[in-house]
């Protein structure tokens, strides 16, 4: 397969697409090319046959549905960037059948689960609690990724003399380098104040930058890793009595996303506030309107009045 630098070169360029992504799209290709090696076949003269074939493969090899969905996605997207530089004029993967499988929802806190993670780290006032409490309500009030979250820079979040006060909204980069405006309330604004004034707690390691990030640690990035922030939470979740397997970064984002449609905001603002290129990806929480729905339709509805 000759011409997958030249796509992902095109992908960068054209989706601006992140680093993980472009990593993801390249292995996908990869793994492709290794089956047409095996079978004798070629790039441009694959056919249908041939992909149902590779499909075959993957199941026999244990690739899970989803991964199998995702490659062969990436297929699609790699011929029909052949077909727009003229290499060919046929996508082998447009008529394949492929796997089922069921699309699992996101995992949400109920309202009560939320108030409940909340009440409870905001009554740790160590250092280490103001910085959790901090964190887990700008998640809550933002629908931050954790990589987002993690490495925000003081910058961001600051202004005023010797960046003393915390902004309302500031400008965070997401997936593929784009930026979006993050607006917070004023509880999860007071709890990162408060944090502020303990910031300097936090000891500066390994990296020469660790002061620029906004919860800086001794790791080598400089700031708050993923991985111990996730570790954090867990252990957040069983102080509140809490289910820690409930409870992680992603989960308070789903339901920070789930809380705002069920509480009536617009599903375009919600896919603007998660920074999510395509509306699909957020009509997943509509999920949470059932309950409302019925409620609507039996108050509503001519039959649903009559006694």
């Amino acid at each position: 397969m000759q011409y997958i630098e030249q796509f992902l070169e095109m992908t960068l360029a054209e989706r601006a697409i992140a680093e993980n992504s472009l990593i993801s799209y390249k292995r996908d290709l990869q793994d492709f090319r290794e089956f047409l090696t095996k079978n004798n076949l070629k790039e441009l003269s694959a056919s249908a046959d041939d992909i149902e074939k590779y499909i075959a493969n993957l199941f026999a090899n244990s690739i899970a549905p989803r991964s199998i969905h995702r490659k062969i996605s990436t297929l699609k997207n790699y011929y029909n960037f052949l077909i727009s530089e003229d290499h060919t004029n046929y996508n082998p993967t447009l008529i394949v059948d492929l796997p089922k499988y069921n699309n699992k929802l996101p995992s949400v806190l109920s309202i009560e689960e939320m108030r409940t993670l909340l009440d409870s780290c905001n009554k740790d006032d160590s250092p280490e609690g103001v910085r959790m409490a901090a964190m887990i309500h700008l998640v809550y009030a933002s629908g931050l990724r954790v990589s987002e979250l993690v490495s925000l820079k003081l910058i961001n979040l600051t202004s005023g003399i010797n960046a003393s006060e915390i902004r309302k909204s500031f400008i965070v980069k997401g997936k593929g380098n784009k930026e979006r405006i993050v607006v917070i309330n004023d509880k999860a604004k007071d709890k990162i104040q408060q944090y502020l004034k303990i910031w300097k707690t936090f000891g500066h390691g390994k990296s020469t930058n660790s002061k620029s990030y906004f919860f800086p640690s001794a790791s080598i990035s400089g700031h708050m890793t993923r991985q111990n922030f996730a570790l954090q939470l867990k252990q957040t979740a069983i102080k509140s009595g809490l289910d820690p397997d409930k409870i992680s970064p992603h989960v308070i984002r789903h339901s920070f996303a789930s809380h705002l449609l069920e509480g009536g905001a617009d599903l375009r603002v919600i896919q603007e506030l998660l920074g999510h290129a395509d509306i699909s990806t957020t009509q997943v929480y509509t999920h949470v309107q059932t309950k409302q729905l019925k409620k609507m339709l039996g108050e509503c509805h001519p039959l649903g009045r009559i006694d």
